[in-house]
C-alpha cells in the first residue's frame, strides 16, 4: 500500500520486511504476507512518487509479483526502509489460503509485543475470536485506533477501546502497529497507534478481478450437533486508467457467515476462606472454598459484511483520494447454563451454628469446627443472549499538492459507528433445593462441595440421592424471564492538514499541521431486571405457572469438555423464548424515571498543531517534534439519588491540554547495521463511561449492602514518557534479526478493567467512583527475525525452507487504588510477561506451506477488593495452511486453526492455576479446531 500522503515516511519490519526464495509463493510464504496487499516496502515509497508504468503480465502476477521481495527489489525496499526514522510493525491480513482466522485482532496478535483480549461480560470470548489488541501489555483504552488515518468512533461502550471483531481481512489490507509516533500523529496514544489500511489501485501493478470464496467447519459445534459450518465469499477489482495511469479505483466486497460453539466450567460466586473469621479470601489465597459450580455452553451465529471504494489520483505536482468503507458485524450469541448452588429455600433450615462475623452481621456457613460447610443443593438452570450489533461508516477525501520544495495537504474526514445491543434476554430456572432430609424439609444435612483437585475442571461430590435429584430436567420450573437493551453510538467529524518544506543540508525538512475533530455520542440502555416477569413456582407468586426445562424443545448435550456436569445441559428453542419474551415482558410499563436512567448525550472536541523537522548530520538522523492538543467534553446524563429514589438530568463538563514533545531518531553507520532511539510525550484520555454516564445500582447483598457507581467527570488523563532504544542487522537475503528495548513511566493511572476505585460507605450504600492516583512503569525487550536457506544453497528444494518467530518479554508494574486505605503494587492488567510467534515454512513454484505458533503468557484481568485479582493462564495455539496453485488464475487452500486443540481462554483467581474464576470472568473455555477450505481466483 502507499503511505497516505499526510502521514510520514516510517520504518516498516517484522512481516512486512520478510525475505524470499526464487519465486513469488516462495516469497509469500517466507514474509507471512497475504495476497491482496502489496509489498510493505511499497508504503515505504513517497507518495508523491508515481509508479511507472507496469510491464505486461498475468493476473495471477499482478497479484503476487507486488508482493515478491526478490533480491533486487529486496534491497530497494532496505534502502527505502533506512531513510526512515520511526518504527512500525506490519501484518498483511488478507491471505485466506493459509490463515484461517477471519478476524483482524487474531492476526494482529503475530506482531511483535502484541497480545490480545476480550468482553467476558457479552460472551463474546466463546466466538473463538479476539476483540482487543494490547500493544506491550498496556490496557486497550491506551491506543489510538484508525482506519486508513482516520481516528475511528469508539462505541465499545466500556473504554475507549475499538472491538476489531467488526472488520474483515477481505477489505483490510493490513494492520499496521506504530509504538514510537512522533509529533505528526496523535499523542494521546500511550501504547501505540493501531492503523487498519485499505488497498487502492496503485497498490497493484495492473488491472485485476479477484473472487476468493472460503468454507470453514467448527469441530467442537458439529461434535455436539450444532450448528458448525460457515463460508466467506469478496470480491475485488482494480483499475488504473488515464495516459500515464494517474487515475486509479479499487472496489471491494464481502460477505461472512459462520457458527461456532464453546463450552465453559466455572465456580458459582466468589470464593469463600475455608476456615472461619480469618480474614478476607484475598489474605487467605491459599485456603479457598467454591461456592456453587456451574457449567455453560455457547451458540454464535456471526456475519460480516461490507463494501469498500477508493479513487486516487496521482501525478507530480497534485495527489488526490475518496475513501468510503462500510462494515457491520452481528453475532446471534446465545448461552445456555446449568448450575448447583449451595443455597437453602423455603421449609429448610440451617444446621450450622449461627456465627458473628468481625465487623457485624452472622453466617451460618460454617460448622461447628469453624469449616466452611455449605447446606442446600438448588439445581439451576439459566439462559443469556448477548447479541451484538456494529456498523461502520466512513468517508475520507483530501490530497496533497507539491510546488518547488513546499507541500500542503489537506483531509476532511466523516464516520459513523453503533454498538447495539437490541435484545439481551434473560430466563432462570430455580426451585425447591434438595438438603439431604426427607421431602426436602426441616434441618439440611447436603450441600455443594466442590473437588477443586483438577483446576480445569471442578466438580461437585454428590451423594446417590443428590445426584438423582439435580440430574432430572423435569424441575425445577421456569422462575422469571426480562429483557433490556444497551445502544451507544458516535458520530465523528475530522478536518486535518499539514504545510512542509524540504531542504538539502542539515536541516532536511520542516512540517507543520493542525487538526480539528466533533464527536457526538448518544446512549440508551435498559437492564433487563427493569422488565422482569415472574413466574409462579414453589418460591414465589406469580399468574402463570412457568415450564421447566424438559418443557421446552431442544437438544440435550450428550458430552462435555472431559466431565460431563451432573446437571445435564439442554441448548433451548431460541424461537420459544422469544414467544415468551412478547407474550409477557412489557417494556412499554417501566417508569420514566427508569428509562431516564439509562440515557447519555454527549459531545466531545478535540483541537491540536504541531510542529516537527528532519535534521540530517552525516549518518545520523534527528526527527524532534512538539504536539499540543486541547479537549474538551459535555454531556447530559441521569443522576439517581444516593438512596435510589428520585434523581435528575445533569450536566458534566471539562476542558484539559496536554504538550507533547517528541524526538526519534536514527543513525546508520553501514548497509547492515541501524540502530534507532525514541523519546516521547504521550497521554491517554479517560473513557466515556468514566467521566459521564448513569448511576448505577445494585440490589442489596446477602449484608444488606448497596453499591451505587457514579462517573467522576473532574478525572484527569493518564500521562507518559515513553522511551525506545533498538538495533537491526540484516545479513542478506531472507536473513535479519532486530532488537529492541524500552521502558514507559506513567502517572494519574486509572484501572479500566478494575472493579473498585475509591469508595466510600455511608451506612449500608457504598459509593464508588473511579479516580486518578498512582503510577506505573513497562520495561521489556523484543526480537524478532527471520532466517532462510534461499541464496545459501544451490539446491532449489533446501533454499524454499525458511523459520521466523518473534518474543516479547517485559516487566510491568502499578501502583493502584482499590479505596482511601487500600493502594498496591502489582503488574498492568493486560500485560503479559512473556509473548511469541515461531513459525516454520516451505514453498516452491505452486506449493506454499506454514506452521506458526502463538503463545500468550499469564496476565492480570481484573482488580479485585476482598477477592484474589483474576488472572488469565498462559494461551497457545498451533496453526497450519497449506496452498497450491492449480493453474495461474486459480489457487486452492486449507487450514486449520488451533490444532492441538487447547483452551481458548482461562481465567483464574490469583495468579496460579488453582483456583478456577467465576463465570463472569471466564473460567475455562475451549472453542475447538476450526478447519478451512479456500479458492482464490484472478482475472
Amino acid at each position: 500500500m502507499i503511505t497516505k500522503s499526510t502521514m510520514p515516511v516510517r520504518r516498516q519490519r517484522s512481516h512486512a520486511l520478510a525475505l524470499s526464495t526464487q519465486t513469488a509463493w516462495s516469497a509469500l510464504v517466507i514474509a507471512g504476507l497475504c495476497v491482496p496487499v502489496t509489498a510493505a516496502f511499497a508504503q515505504t515509497q513517497p507518495a508523491s512518487v508515481v509508479p511507472a508504468e507496469p510491464a505486461p503480465e498475468t493476473a495471477s502476477e499482478a497479484l503476487t509479483g507486488d508482493i515478491v521481495v526478490n533480491g533486487r527489489r529486496q534491497q530497494s525496499a532496505l534502502a527505502e526502509e533506512r531513510k526512515a526514522v520511526g518504527v512500525i510493525d506490519i501484518v498483511t491480513t488478507g491471505d485466506v489460503a493459509i490463515h484461517s482466522q477471519t478476524g483482524i485482532a487474531d492476526l494482529a496478535k503475530t506482531l511483535p509485543g502484541i497480545s490480545v483480549s476480550r468482553d467476558q461480560g457479552r460472551n463474546q470470548s466463546a466466538t473463538g475470536e479476539a476483540q482487543y489488541v494490547s500493544i506491550r501489555g498496556f490496557d486497550t483504552g491506551y491506543n489510538a485506533y484508525t482506519l486508513d488515518g482516520l481516528r475511528l468512533p469508539q462505541v465499545a461502550g466500556s473504554s475507549r477501546a475499538i472491538s476489531l471483531n467488526l472488520f474483515s481481512p477481505f477489505a483490510v489490507g493490513a494492520i499496521a502497529v506504530d509504538k514510537t509516533p512522533g509529533a505528526s500523529k496523535d499523542s494521546d496514544s500511550i501504547a501505540g497507534i493501531v492503523d487498519l489500511r485499505t488497498p487502492t489501485a496503485f497498490d497493484f501493478s495492473t488491472n485485476f478481478i479477484r473472487a476468493r470464496v472460503l468454507a470453514q467447519g467448527a469441530q467442537l459445534a458439529l461434535d455436539r450437533k450444532q450448528k458448525g459450518f460457515g463460508g466467506a465469499v469478496g470480491i475485488d477489482a482494480a483499475r488504473r486508467f488515464g495516459n500515464d495511469h494517474q487515475f486509479g479505483v479499487y472496489v471491494a466486497g464481502y460477505y461472512e457467515e459462520r457458527a461456532n460453539a464453546a463450552e465453559s466450567t466455572a465456580v458459582q460466586n466468589d470464593y469463600r476462606t475455608t476456615n472461619f473469621n480469618v480474614g478476607t479470601a484475598r489474605a487467605n489465597g491459599n485456603a479457598l472454598s467454591a461456592d456453587g459450580i456451574q457449567w455453560n455452553f455457547y451458540n454464535n451465529e456471526i456475519k460480516r459484511y461490507g463494501a469498500t471504494g477508493s479513487f486516487d489520483f496521482h501525478s507530480d505536482p497534485v495527489e488526490l483520494f475518496a475513501h468510503v468503507n462500510y462494515a457491520t458485524y452481528l453475532n446471534t450469541n446465545t448461552m445456555n447454563q446449568t448450575g448447583l448452588r449451595n443455597e437453602l429455600t423455603s421449609g429448610q433450615t440451617n444446621s450450622n451454628p449461627v456465627r458473628a462475623l468481625t465487623g457485624g452481621g452472622t453466617t451460618q456457613a460454617y460448622n461447628a469446627a469453624g469449616v466452611f460447610t455449605p447446606l442446600g443443593i438448588n439445581p439451576a438452570s439459566y439462559f443469556r443472549t448477548e447479541d451484538v450489533e456494529q456498523e461502520l461508516f466512513s468517508a475520507q477525501v483530501g490530497g496533497k499538492a507539491h510546488w518547488n520544495r513546499f507541500t500542503a495537504a489537506l483531509e476532511g474526514a466523516y464516520a459513523d459507528g453503533r454498538f447495539d445491543q437490541p435484545q439481551r434476554i434473560e430466563a432462570a430456572f430455580r426451585g425447591i433445593a434438595y438438603n439431604g432430609a426427607p421431602g426436602n424439609t426441616g434441618a439440611a444435612t447436603q450441600g455443594v462441595n466442590v473437588d477443586l483437585s483438577d483446576p480445569r475442571s471442578p466438580r461437585p461430590i454428590l451423594s446417590p440421592g443428590a445426584s438423582a435429584y439435580v440430574g432430572s430436567l423435569d424441575l425445577p420450573t421456569q422462575l422469571y424471564v426480562q429483557q433490556g437493551y444497551d445502544y451507544l453510538s458516535e458520530v465523528k467529524k475530522t478536518v486535518k492538514g499539514s504545510l512542509g518544506w524540504a531542504g538539502t543540508g542539515l536541516l532536511a525538512s520542516v512540517e507543520i499541521g493542525g487538526l480539528y475533530e466533533n464527536s457526538d455520542r448518544d446512549g440508551r440502555s435498559l437492564s433487563p431486571d427493569s422488565t422482569r416477569y415472574r413466574f409462579r413456582t414453589p418460591l414465589q407468586a406469580g399468574t402463570v405457572q412457568g415450564p421447566s426445562i424438559n418443557q421446552y424443545f431442544g437438544y440435550v448435550l450428550k458430552d462435555f469438555l472431559d466431565y460431563y456436569p451432573a446437571r445435564g445441559i439442554k441448548v433451548l428453542d431460541r424461537g420459544q423464548l422469544d414467544s415468551q419474551v412478547s407474550q409477557f415482558v412489557n417494556q412499554a410499563a417501566v417508569s420514566p424515571q427508569v428509562i431516564n436512567q439509562g440515557l447519555l448525550k454527549a459531545n466531545e472536541k478535540r483541537k491540536a498543531v504541531y510542529g516537527t523537522a528532519t535534521l540530517k548530520l552525516g549518518t545520523l538522523e534527528v526527527v524532534p517534534g512538539l504536539r499540543y492538543e486541547d479537549n474538551s467534553f459535555d454531556a447530559q446524563y441521569f443522576s439517581t439519588n444516593a438512596n435510589g429514589v428520585g434523581g435528575s438530568f445533569v450536566n458534566a463538563g471539562r476542558k484539559y491540554y496536554h504538550l507533547d514533545p517528541s524526538l526519534l531518531a536514527a543513525w546508520k553507520p553501514d548497509d547492515r547495521f541501524v540502530v534507532r532511539g525514541a523519546v516521547r510525550s504521550s497521554y491517554a484520555r479517560p473513557g466515556f463511561d468514566q467521566i459521564a454516564g448513569p448511576t448505577r445500582r445494585s440490589d442489596a447483598d446477602s449484608n444488606g449492602v448497596i453499591t451505587v457507581t457514579r462517573p467522576n467527570p473532574d478525572l484527569k488523563p493518564v500521562e507518559a514518557w515513553s522511551y525506545d532504544a533498538g538495533v537491526e542487522y540484516y545479513a542478506g537475503v531472507g536473513r535479519y534479526l532486530q532488537v529492541a528495548l524500552y521502558y514507559k513511566d506513567l502517572k494519574n493511572i486509572l484501572v479500566p478493567t478494575g472493579t473498585r476505585s475509591i469508595s466510600q460507605a455511608v451506612g449500608n450504600i457504598v459509593t464508588i467512583q473511579p479516580a486518578n492516583g498512582r503510577s506505573g512503569t513497562a520495561k521489556g525487550i523484543e526480537a524478532s527475525g527471520r532466517f532462510t536457506i534461499g541464496d545459501m544453497t544451490t539446491s532449489k528444494f533446501l533454499g524454499n525452507f525458511g523459520v521466523g518467530g518473534n518474543i516479547t518479554f517485559q516487566q510491568t508494574e502499578a501502583n493502584y487504588q482499590i479505596s482511601a486505605t487500600d493502594i498496591r503494587r502489582t503488574s498492568l492488567p493486560q500485560a503479559p510477561d512473556l509473548i511469541y510467534n515461531a513459525e516454520v515454512f516451505y514453498a516452491d513454484g505452486r506449493f506454499r506451506t506454514n506452521l506458526s505458533y502463538n503463545y500468550t503468557g499469564r496476565f492480570l484481568a481484573t482488580v479485585q477488593d476482598s477477592q484474589p485479582d483474576i488472572y488469565v493462564q498462559p494461551v497457545g495455539e498451533l496453526n497450519f495452511g497449506i496452498a497450491f496453485a492449480a493453474t495461474d488464475t486459480l489457487e486452492v487452500g486449507v487450514a486449520a486453526r488451533n490444532l492441538l486443540d487447547q483452551h481458548t481462554y482461562w481465567a483464574t483467581v490469583g495468579k496460579s492455576e488453582r483456583y478456577i474464576s467465576n463465570d463472569r470472568n471466564g473460567g475455562y473455555m475451549n472453542t475447538g479446531r476450526v478447519l478451512q477450505f479456500s479458492l482464490t481466483m484472478k482475472m
